[in-house]
């Protein structure tokens, strides 16, 4: 198994921003506003991190996204 190249906090803060995201992104969500300063707070988070390097942020943050995700599933017994 290929280790993360990101911290485990960083990662959890990716899988966070996933479920806030997709919460946000559900037909006639509930609390739209707390919602969005939640990802609004993660993002801050995220793209403030060290560990994304400042030359190419959104290539850090695709890799992490890839990494949570594929950790992710990992976690709940899913496969791919």
């Amino acid at each position: 198994m290929a280790r993360s190249t990101f911290p485990d906090d960083l990662m959890q803060v990716q899988r966070e921003w996933d479920l806030v995201y997709r919460a946000l992104a559900a037909p006639q969500p509930y609390g739209t506003t707390e919602l969005r300063q939640r990802l609004l707070l993660l993002s801050t988070r995220i793209f403030t991190d060290p560990h994304l390097g400042t030359t190419r942020p959104s290539a850090g943050w695709a890799e992490l996204r890839h990494q949570a995700r594929r950790r992710e599933g990992k976690e709940v017994g899913r496969h791919g």
